[in-house]
């Protein structure tokens, strides 16, 4: 499912957006609840995952910069809105919020200090006070040391809701990174926010090296669940069909230059798909993804696809292997990729 935020014509390179992906063996337990203001979505993950007796909500986050086109299209005040999503989860759940929030927070404080009631008030007046006191947590480890208007405003959020701040706080010491290569230095904008009680969850968090595809890095998290059966009847319509072909490919380095001639032959078709690309609706974005890859699946298909091998092929494989003498038994015959595309 994805979800652009809109573009401006005149700057080609403005962009942005939310894609969720999920992976077929967790969509039953993973459900979608709603995309707001083409900002947030949100997501409920079933409490059978979890060693937790809640459900866990889970927000993708996408907040434009301040510049942006959406802020004249979208007349709301956009921290107010997610302040209001996470109270109202909060309510139901666990939360967990992640994405490219385009705030810079420096090493601001996302908890109150010294938040306590004064034992003696306490004791004089136990009755009044029904008061949970903010967790005193480590000092964040942020190389960026520069603050932004928005991230004031998710400071202030954090403080109002409970969330915290996860970068540069994790135990592995791997998430203390840049997020974000600009064109004047490096910053960090890209968060995972959650409650102090689910900081022990999360397995690994890894700000991950960038990359030449984009200009950020990649947020890598690991969470823990539960040993849950993914054989049983929950999930018996997402088992993977083994009478499919399922499309394979290795890179060869001998067809390297084949394959850039053939698609220098083809640089009209690509110009044309890139001239009509349509963002403006689910259904435009899935033809779009459809004809990219159906493109690009017509020029690398005779120089790099492959075959997977079937469960029967592993099977058959295998008792050839233990008769005969435990000898390896081979073909002749050359596999299909192995043979020259052109041929």
């Amino acid at each position: 499912m994805c979800k652009p935020v809109p573009r401006n014509k005149s700057k080609c390179t403005q962009g942005g957006g939310l894609c969720v992906m999920i992976n077929t063996i967790y969509s039953p337990y993973i459900s979608f609840i709603e995309s707001i203001a083409d900002t947030f979505v949100w997501l409920k993950f079933d409490k059978v995952l979890f060693d937790f007796d809640q459900d866990l909500y889970v927000c993708g986050a996408y907040i434009p910069p301040i510049n942006s086109k959406y802020h004249t299209l979208y007349e709301c005040d956009i921290f107010r809105l997610m302040e209001d999503n996470i109270i109202s989860y909060s309510s139901k759940g666990k939360i967990c919020l992640v994405g490219d929030l385009n705030c810079r927070t420096s090493n601001a404080s996302d908890f109150i200090e010294d938040d306590s009631v004064h034992i003696t008030l306490q004791n004089q007046l136990p009755n009044l006070f029904n008061y949970s006191n903010d967790h005193s947590l480590s000092t964040r480890i942020n190389p960026d040391t520069i603050s932004n208007d928005y991230g004031s405003k998710l400071i202030k959020l954090c403080k109002s809701t409970g969330l915290r701040i996860l970068n540069g706080r994790h135990k592995d010491g791997l998430s203390n990174d840049y997020t974000y290569c600009g064109p004047k230095s490096f910053s960090v904008i890209d968060y995972f926010l959650t409650t102090v009680d689910l900081f022990s969850t999360i397995d690994k968090f890894i700000i991950s090296s960038f990359t030449q595809f984009s200009d950020h890095a990649s947020l890598h998290l690991e969470i823990k669940i539960k040993n849950v059966n993914f054989t049983d009847e929950l999930i018996t319509d997402c088992e993977p069909d083994y009478g499919v072909e399922r499309k394979t490919f290795k890179w060869r380095d001998e067809y390297k230059s084949q394959c850039k001639e053939t698609l220098a032959n083809n640089i009209d078709n690509l110009n044309s798909l890139c001239e009509n690309l349509n963002f403006e609706s689910q259904d435009g974005i899935d033809k779009t993804v459809s004809d990219f890859s159906e493109f690009l699946n017509g020029i690398m298909s005779p120089y790099f696809k492959v075959r997977p091998k079937h469960e029967s092929e592993t099977i058959s494989k295998l008792h050839e292997m233990t008769t005969g003498g435990c000898q390896l038994k081979t073909n002749s015959v050359p596999h299909q990729s192995q043979k020259d595309p052109t041929s």
